[in-house]
């Protein structure tokens, strides 16, 4: 009997011993509440994605911004020309992605109205120099791509 009290006295520890071992370590609170990095908005580069989305036959306007090394573009293509929406944004994409030999930016491009419209608005707020708080506009570009993936 004392020997069975002795086990389990014995399991009961080695037991403890492993669950107090795994539990996760917490980062020190300085760590967590670091300043974000600040955000890149790249207007000339943005301005050269306009115009070589606009050099596309079909496109007739162009909205883009370029914010942390992601190109967003939206563009509009109207009449018969929609029937070759995709190949008018693969082309798009093409000549975007000229810009960046390198490749260490991301395109993306859209012809639906509302992302077009949205990015407008940001872009309008980039170019007046509007911007109150640069991670929300980072947010909703990135907000924008994602819908973009869809």
């Amino acid at each position: 009997m004392k020997l069975c009290k002795s086990m389990v006295a014995i399991m009961l520890i080695f037991i403890l011993a492993l669950s107090v071992g795994c539990q996760p370590q917490k980062k020190p609170q300085q760590e967590q509440r670091g300043k974000p990095k600040p955000v890149v908005i790249e207007r000339d580069l943005a301005a050269q994605a306009k115009e070589a989305a606009k050099s596309v036959e079909g496109v007739e306007e162009v909205t883009a911004v370029v914010v942390d090394h992601n190109i967003s573009a939206a563009i509009k293509v109207t009449g018969f020309k929609r029937l070759q929406l995709g190949a008018i944004k693969r082309e798009v994409d093409k000549r975007i992605s000229l810009l960046d030999p390198e490749g260490d930016y991301k395109v993306y491009v859209t012809a639906d109205k509302k992302l077009f419209k949205q990015l407008q608005e940001i872009e309008k707020q980039i170019e007046e120099n509007n911007i109150k708080d640069e991670q929300s506009l980072k947010q909703q570009v990135e907000k924008i791509n994602d819908a973009m993936k869809g």
